[in-house]
């Protein structure tokens, strides 16, 4: 069997790829080397697949084997989910094999590298994407997924496995930053299968307290039991999302907050979730429960999950956790029946329901009268502009700031390490609840507009500087000033005079001239100390971790001589 189905996915990585890798550094190779490689980097491409919507043309795009690939065969960049998608893949014609230990070791040497914006050891492939990947790596929501693709087995040696589990427990000590997902013989035997469409999905579902909706289009709704759901999943796996805009993203820090919910608190899952709405090209309801509403049963063919793929797989992978029992836990669900619709109505639903705009933390803002204090006097005192809700015009620099300026300048000016930190790596953490710290600590009725203005200013001087020096840094110094850039404004915020801020008659201009020079010192002093203290961490890691960043800043402080007033 298993050599079967290696020969199946040999023949679709044919279909699928051919004329779309590169491999133009293969045309001296023999037949036999040349198609191994064919085959390793076409299974690269559509493990890429599986986490994105790329056609196979792009995803042969995002391949980046070759020699000195530095273990990284393939990398794409999802912008929508803040995530980079990396893949090592090993073509294995047994269908037997496994990642071994070099293999993984080199996997996630090439992983730190990239972190550290080392691209010279990288092929002219990945080096030629330099700019769009430094982007990612910017990106302060960021997420990896290493991906370990293979023909042959799933599961990795107890040490290859240590490796990829080392570089988890240092990466996610604060939050999840890296996932690892193992691709082998049956996923991508699956993958294979599920592209060519399959048999069409029926099946019966119960619907407990249900309605219908008749005109102008017919739809059921009404709650179905989690395990139920699992179920669906279980059977019939990613085909149940064939005309979803993409599959399920696997471990996202949002699939495993869906199903630690409907772990931790079953009862709770239908308020906290959107539930659910899938497409049918019929829907019949059986005679069974006809004269109530409590429940009924309903026959539905050619079904498709359109909406709610991530409820659905964190559901199943919850249910997996459980031992197949999610305590009552219920969902919300929608079935919408397409007989009587008219053409390209399903991909309007399929549109509608996928990119309705969410509620973020930051919504709630808006609600805070100190807020709409803080927007009055900054008109009257200053003449500035402050965007507060989403949506607003955002305004020009020098006319005023947003919010999001004024929350992660405030936070960095606290004497506090650990709001500097939150401000880079989850500010939205920062406004959680407008009734307790650290929103208040950074918001309440001390805070006036003087104080707002100037911070924000500070900030933008260090930015600026910031932005020049990047330009003549590379490797970690470089991804300190990039990671780093919130302790730095820390730091620099510790060395002015802040006892004055709130005067409106101070010359704040003569403590805005110390801030290029006190940057440069800064960021001087923490590439120095972070590689003194934590030379094998990971950049991006290290700076969301607040103790270690406490650390740092001690040693920054405790090393810089005392020429400065400290008005902090």
């Amino acid at each position: 069997m298993k050599k079967l189905w290696v020969r199946h996915i040999k023949d679709a990585l044919h279909t699928g790829f051919a004329g779309h890798i590169d491999m133009s550094d293969y045309e001296k190779a023999s037949s036999s080397v040349r198609e191994k490689a064919f085959l390793s980097r076409s299974l690269a491409a559509l493990a890429i697949q599986r986490f994105t919507e790329l056609s196979a043309k792009q995803a042969a795009a995002t391949v980046v084997d070759g020699s000195h690939d530095n273990g990284i065969d393939a990398i794409a960049i999802d912008a929508a989910s803040h995530r980079v998608i990396l893949v090592q893949s090993k073509w294995d014609g047994s269908g037997d094999g496994s990642l071994g230990l070099g293999d993984s070791r080199n996997f996630i040497a090439g992983f730190k590298d990239l972190l550290d914006t080392k691209f010279d050891r990288f092929t002219p492939r990945l080096q030629a994407r330099e700019e769009e990947i430094t982007a990612a790596l910017d990106d302060v929501d960021v997420t990896f997924v290493l991906v370990v693709a293979t023909t042959g087995r799933t599961e990795l040696a107890k040490p290859s496995a240590a490796v990829f589990q080392d570089v988890l427990d240092e990466m996610n000590e604060t939050q999840q930053l890296v996932s690892v997902e193992m691709l082998g013989l049956v996923e991508f035997h699956s993958f294979v299968a599920e592209g060519l469409g399959g048999t069409r999905i029926d099946f019966n579902a119960q619907l407990e307290n249900w309605g219908t909706v008749s005109e102008p289009y017919e739809a059921y709704y009404g709650v179905v039991a989690a395990s139920n759901v699992a179920e669906w999943y279980e059977r019939f796996g990613d085909r149940l999302f064939s005309q979803n805009i993409r599959k399920a993203l696997g471990n996202t820090s949002v699939n495993d907050a869906l199903a630690n919910t409907i772990l931790d608190s079953p009862h709770h899952f239908w308020y906290f979730n959107n539930g659910v709405t899938a497409l049918c090209e019929s829907i019949k309801k059986t005679p069974r429960g006809a004269a109530t509403r409590t429940f009924g049963d309903f026959s539905l063919t050619g079904v498709s999950v359109v909406n709610g793929a991530q409820t659905v797989a964190s559901i199943h992978k919850a249910w997996q956790r459980s031992g197949s029992s999610l305590d009552g836990a219920m969902v919300w669900v929608r079935f919408i029946n397409l007989e009587a619709c008219p053409e390209g109505f399903a991909t309007a639903v399929t549109r509608a329901t996928n990119t309705q705009n969410s509620v973020e933390t930051r919504d709630f803002v808006a609600l805070d009268p100190q807020q709409d204090r803080l927007r009055t006097e900054l008109v009257l005192s200053l003449k500035k502009t402050y965007a507060i809700k989403r949506g607003e015009p955002v305004p020009s620099p020098e006319n005023g700031c947003t919010v999001v300026d004024a929350t992660v300048a405030l936070a960095c000016a606290n004497r506090e390490p650990s709001l500097a930190v939150l401000a880079k790596s989850k500010v939205g953490s920062l406004w959680e609840s407008t009734e307790k710290p650290p929103y208040r600590t950074l918001f309440n009725p001390t805070v006036g507009p003087y104080r707002v203005w100037r911070c924000v200013e500070v900030m933008r001087h260090v930015d600026l500087t910031l932005s020049d020096l990047k330009k003549k840094l590379d490797g970690r110094p470089r991804s300190v000033c990039l990671q780093g850039n919130r302790l730095v404004l820390h730091l620099v915020f510790r060395e002015i005079d802040l006892q004055r801020i709130d005067d409106a008659e101070y010359d704040w201009s003569s403590e805005l001239r110390k801030v290029p020079a006190l940057t440069e010192r800064a960021l001087s002093s923490l590439v120095k100390h972070v590689d003194d203290v934590y030379p094998s961490s990971y950049v991006t890691s290290l700076f969301k971790n607040i103790t270690k960043c406490r650390d740092v800043v001690q040693k920054v402080r405790d090393d810089w001589p005392k020429d400065f007033n400290d008005g902090s």
